[in-house]
């Protein structure tokens, strides 16, 4: 990409690492999400803008240009992700009276509440109760949502593909796994 850009003065190229490594330094131009502050900064009026991401990264991005005064006719984008479970898959998990319910403590939010399947994803239970963890992807390809684990453990509805550090969990993939959960949300 940075030799296709050398070659293509009308090319700008910009590498954001949310998290890099020791190795990776000399490879991006800043750190951090790419997010609407991002693209009104690196924003020229008569670009053409190809985007590539989960739904909500792409709805986030898209409404910053948008509010940077692009024209959608010069904003192309290819959306990913997994497919999210029907309506009616929800309603049979709930139907099937198989209720467990866990008390998790979202410690920097100073709220304890009571799960249950019907609740979601932990994600979803958060946000539900007016906790605003960080997120992007919601199926665990990206790691924004990673948060520790103080106590308890938990059960991924699928295996993430995000790498995540030891003690810590995708909350956008996953239930709790045992009666008692405490994160560090």
């Amino acid at each position: 990409m940075r030799e296709i850009s050398r070659q293509n003065h009308n090319l700008n190229v910009h590498f954001r690492y949310s998290r890099p490594t020791f190795e990776d330094r000399g490879k991006y131009h800043s750190v951090g999400y790419v997010d609407a502050a991002l693209i009104q900064e690196l924003v020229k009026q008569e670009a053409e803008y190809f985007l590539c991401g989960s739904p909500s990264f792409m709805q986030s991005i898209m409404q910053g240009l948008k509010e940077s005064g692009v024209p959608d006719s010069r904003v192309f984008f290819e959306s990913f992700g997994k497919p999210m479970k029907s309506v009616s898959e929800k309603q049979t998990a709930i139907a099937t009276g198989d209720e467990r319910f866990a008390e998790i403590v979202f410690a920097k939010s100073g709220k304890t509440l009571t799960w249950q399947p019907s609740d979601g994803t932990i994600l979803e239970f958060a946000e539900a109760n007016d906790i605003s963890p960080p997120f992007s992807c919601r199926v665990g390809v990206c790691g924004t949502c990673m948060c520790k684990i103080h106590e308890g453990a938990v059960a991924y509805q699928e295996e993430p593909t995000a790498t995540t550090d030891q003690g810590s969990v995708l909350i956008c993939i996953s239930q709790p796994g045992s009666a008692k959960l405490v994160l560090d949300i």
